[in-house]
């Protein structure tokens, strides 16, 4: 036996909610998740990735850019009862990458020292003056 099809014009017709009730702003909404307790910890994780972002653009003197996004999922049933989830997600600022620059040395190994430019010394020569020369002139 197949079950009734169904009809809008079945249903009960749904009383209309009191204004003073009326929730209109996504604010609101975010205060119903886990009882009033999911916006504050939103807040406060907004609050520090602004931090991060400052913190970040300071110490490498560039640009920061962070992310949050929130997701809000609304299912209902056929009597009006709306479920409400709501997660986000925080991207903060990646760390540039650790660089370095050597030479190749003999044997295959790397050199801090570029084999290509000459090594300059400094010395003492009278009266507490010094100057440049190469090691390998004198």
């Amino acid at each position: 036996m197949a079950a009734p099809a169904f009809s809008p014009a079945a249903t009960t017709e749904r009383k209309p909610m009191s204004r003073a009730s009326e929730i209109r702003g996504i604010d609101q909404t975010l205060t119903l998740a886990d009882n009033g307790q999911y916006l504050p910890t939103l807040l406060q994780e907004n609050d520090e990735l602004i931090s991060d972002i400052v913190d970040f653009s300071q110490a490498y003197g560039t640009k920061a850019k962070g992310k949050l996004v929130i997701a809000i999922e609304y299912t209902t049933d056929r009597y009006g009862q709306i479920d409400i989830s709501v997660e986000h997600k925080i991207t903060k600022p990646k760390a540039p990458k650790a660089k370095a620059v050597a030479w190749t040395a003999a044997g295959g190994g790397l050199s801090s020292a570029n084999p290509n430019q000459r090594a300059m010394e400094i010395r003492e020569v009278s009266n507490g003056r010094r100057e440049l020369r190469s090691p390998t002139i004198d």
